[in-house]
Order: structure tokens, then C-alpha cells, then sequence
């Protein structure tokens, strides 16, 4: 016998579940692949500090297998124009991270030297989710790479993606070279979003990283990360004194006026936390409360 009240319901519920749950991309992160594409290489040095801090911040949550892919230096326009080491630090703050941090399985690739290669592991990420396997793209660079691995994958593959970003430089860079020897064109946020949102994408920009009203931000004054060099847990094993020691250092590679900017490893605490109003102190306590 047909029950009415029972039916409403079950439209009711169906009606209010987030689209992100019925497909598994949950913010904080529960489950699925997370890839991560930064840059580096050119112009702002900050993916110098911001990689590392990543890479800790993932480890921390024993998330190593869950990152699959990690393209770096993805400004593929060229590097070493304003930064003369750019290219170097980046392979430091990302192969040497991958080592420190074990994240053994993980693919990093220099997109700069390799940028099909770069795409093609994004597409083939893509390609494997479901909604037992979503994927959650961590967009730390101009969105070429990414938008170029999207525009290849299968559009059916796209309602189990969720991409990030908080940068407006980031959005934009493609079709904005502001240098002289510039000259370049590709995927912006807002080509991505008007393409691939009504396919299922989840397009989620949040706050700027940098800090902004009511929060600091991972842009932030030198003394606020001084628990990398305190934290108790350094005296609990040799390996993440190391850890701990290799990451200020790398933080030391991008001072801007008195301040450490590792901004873009604010969209991790978002992945794991949920809260876009980020400060050092909430990198800290995700640190220290390892889950080994």
C-alpha cells in the first residue's frame, strides 16, 4: 500500500543531502584521491615554504598513499626569469619532501620539463574516480595543467571531482603574463567553472590564504611558526625532530617583509578541517596530534 507521509520524507531527505556527500568529495576529507599542482618555479617564491608545509600536513594525518599526484613547477611558460633558483628550490622543497614525508607511492612530476606528462596523470585521476574513489584537486599554481587535465578526461568522471583554490593570481595567470617575456595564453578559474561545473564539477574557491578580515592566514609574521623548532614531539623520535628541522628550513626560503609565506598549504587545512580562516597555530595542532 502506497504510504504518502513515508514518500515526502524520503523526497525531503533526498532533497537536502550536499550534492559533495552523494558523491563522496566531503570537506573536511573523509575518503578518495587527492592530487596537488603547484608552481614555484616563476614569479612568487612562496610554493618554496608552501610545499613542504603541505607534505607535513598530509603526512600528519598518515594521508601519504591518499596523494597519488603532485605536479610542481607548473607555471610551463618558463622559470628562473625573476627568481634565479626557482626551478632548484622546487625540486628541493618537492623531491626532497616526498623522501622526508614517505609519501612512497605518490607520482611528483616537474611539469615545467614535462608538462604532458604533468596532464595526462591529472586526466588519468580523473578517470578513476567514482563515487567510492572521488578526487579532490588542490589547484597551488596557474590552472593550465589542471584545466588542461580536465578538459581530457571523461566528462562523466567530473560529479566525482572537487577542485580548490584561493588565489586570484593563480586564477588568472593564464591569460595574464604581466612580464616582458611573457607570452602566453591557457585555462583560467572562471573557463574552468563556466565548462565543467554544469558537468558536476565542484568548483570551490575560498578565502585568500594570505590572511584577510577576522583571520591571519598561513602569510604570516616569522615568531608564529617557532613551534616548528619546539613542538614536544620533536623529542619523541629522531625522525620527526628531522622532519621538523627540514621544514623551518624550508620556510626560511620565503621571508616577505618580516613574514614566512607558506599560504597556498592553507587549502590542506581546508581539505582536513573545513575552515578557510587559517593561522600557523592551526598547522601546528595538526602537526603535533600526529595519526601514525
Amino acid at each position: 500500500m502506497f504510504n504518502q507521509s513515508r514518500y515526502i520524507l524520503s523526497v525531503l531527505i533526498l532533497n537536502f543531502i550536499p550534492f559533495a556527500n552523494v558523491f563522496g568529495q566531503t570537506i573536511p576529507y573523509t575518503t578518495g584521491r587527492i592530487v596537488i599542482s603547484s608552481d614555484g618555479n616563476e614569479h612568487d617564491h612562496d610554493d618554496w615554504a608552501a610545499t613542504p608545509l603541505s607534505l607535513a600536513l598530509l603526512s600528519a594525518r598518515n594521508l601519504q598513499d591518499s596523494l597519488t599526484v603532485y605536479t610542481f613547477s607548473d607555471h610551463i611558460w618558463g622559470s628562473n626569469h625573476e627568481k634565479s633558483d626557482g626551478k632548484k628550490q622546487m625540486l628541493i622543497s618537492a623531491l626532497e619532501g616526498k623522501e622526508i614525508y614517505q609519501f612512497k607511492k605518490s607520482n611528483f612530476i616537474e611539469a615545467v620539463s614535462d608538462s604532458t606528462k604533468a596532464i595526462e596523470a591529472i586526466t588519468n585521476e580523473i578517470n578513476k574516480s567514482s563515487k567510492n574513489s572521488p578526487l579532490t584537486i588542490v589547484a597551488a599554481g596557474p590552472m593550465h595543467v589542471v584545466g588542461s587535465g580536465l578538459n581530457n578526461a571523461m566528462e562523466s568522471k567530473l560529479k566525482y571531482v572537487r577542485i580548490i583554490s584561493h588565489s586570484n593570481w593563480n586564477n588568472r595567470h593564464s591569460d595574464k603574463p604581466y612580464t616582458k617575456w611573457e607570452s602566453h595564453s591557457g585555462w583560467t578559474w572562471n573557463e574552468i567553472r563556466e565548462k565543467f561545473e554544469s558537468k558536476g564539477l565542484i568548483v570551490d574557491r575560498i578565502k585568500d590564504q594570505n590572511g584577510g578580515d577576522g583571520y591571519v592566514g598561513l602569510k604570516a609574521p616569522k615568531h608564529l611558526y617557532d613551534w616548528m623548532k619546539t613542538l614536544s614531539i620533536r623529542e619523541t623520535s629522531e625522525e620527526l625532530k628531522n622532519q621538523l628541522d627540514w621544514l623551518y628550513d624550508r620556510q626560511l626560503t620565503c621571508i616577505k617583509k618580516g613574514d614566512f609565506d607558506p599560504s597556498d598549504a592553507g587549502m590542506i587545512i581546508y581539505l582536513l578541517t573545513g575552515k578557510q580562516k587559517t593561522n600557523p597555530d592551526m598547522a601546528k595542532k595538526i602537526i603535533e596530534n600526529q595519526t601514525k
